[in-house]
């Protein structure tokens, strides 16, 4: 492929992106790769300095930001963001539903049962809300893109993670609802889920610090950092910045991982960047 065909293939100028969990980590990768692109993007998260200093970068590097401070797992402020977004920009082309948590880590039988609830109103019932609030104009456009982050933990039960498993694994299921539906209307919107790998952030930071009691298999999440597995969030932003583009979009309704050699070829290529090494 011609590396300036490569190039303008995948510019998002024009476009207008939301980014869910930016202010820190994949998600502030991402959102600043999708700037870089060309994209207009809103920021949003729950901690304002956070988003704000998110914002203030894609500023200085030149492209266009509005940081909107939201929490996913509450409709109302996800309806917020949504209004927020099409006031500023107009009705956003493309949706990342990135924001996450981890906690709580432990036995199934000992950790709390209002933590537990609370894992899955962010990661699934808050990726549910995201996708309600921008799809309908989407599907009224027959134009648009969805990811969302997803994790190995949706299909390989890790002990300890219960409620991330059970999340992960929903939201698996959710989009590929989603993707049914799209197609039964004949409609050319897009839904992408994808595995980031293990990324270098906060996330990973908190599960090195539980004990052994908590989670058993602490001690190869701190190897994963000693040893160099652990991949910047740079690099599956990038597959965040592919899918959004319509060199992906064979991938619809599909689950892409940055593990996978074969997409880490497709994505060099497609971007016109090096190719991210195998890690692990």
């Amino acid at each position: 492929m011609d590396t300036n065909d490569a190039a303008g293939r995948a510019r998002l100028d024009g476009r207008i992106a939301v980014v869910t969990g930016a202010g820190r980590g994949l998600g502030r990768a991402a959102a600043i790769l999708l700037a870089r692109a060309g994209a207009s993007v809103v920021v949003t998260a729950r901690t304002e300095s956070e988003i704000e200093e998110v914002a203030g970068q894609i500023r200085a590097d030149g492209g266009s930001a509005q940081p909107v401070v939201a929490d996913v797992s509450d409709w109302d402020a996800v309806l917020r963001l949504a209004a927020e977004a099409e006031r500023r920009f107009g009705p956003p082309d493309i949706v990342v539903a990135n924001a996450g948590v981890i906690e709580p880590v432990g036995d199934g039988w000992k950790v709390g049962p209002r933590a537990w609830a609370k894992n899955l109103d962010v990661n699934l019932t808050g990726a549910f809300y995201t996708a309600r609030a921008f799809l309908p104009a989407m599907v009224a456009r027959d134009s648009g893109v969805l990811i969302f982050t997803s994790s190995g933990a949706a299909v390989r039960p890790v002990a300890g993670w219960s409620a991330y498993c059970a999340a992960k694994a929903g939201l698996e299921h959710l989009v590929r609802t989603l993707v049914a539906e799209l197609g039964e209307r004949q409609l050319s919107v897009r839904a992408h889920l994808f595995y980031p790998g293990v990324v270098d952030t906060s996330m990973q930071k908190r599960i090195r610090a539980k004990s052994k009691g908590e989670f058993p298999q602490v001690d190869k999440y701190r190897q994963y950092h000693e040893t160099g597995v652990l991949r910047p969030p740079e690099e599956p932003a990038a597959l965040v910045w592919w899918l959004a583009t319509p060199m992906a979009a064979e991938f619809h309704g599909k689950a892409v991982s940055i593990d996978d050699a074969a997409v880490r070829r497709r994505l060099a290529e497609d971007l016109d960047v090096p190719e991210f090494p195998a890690r692990g």
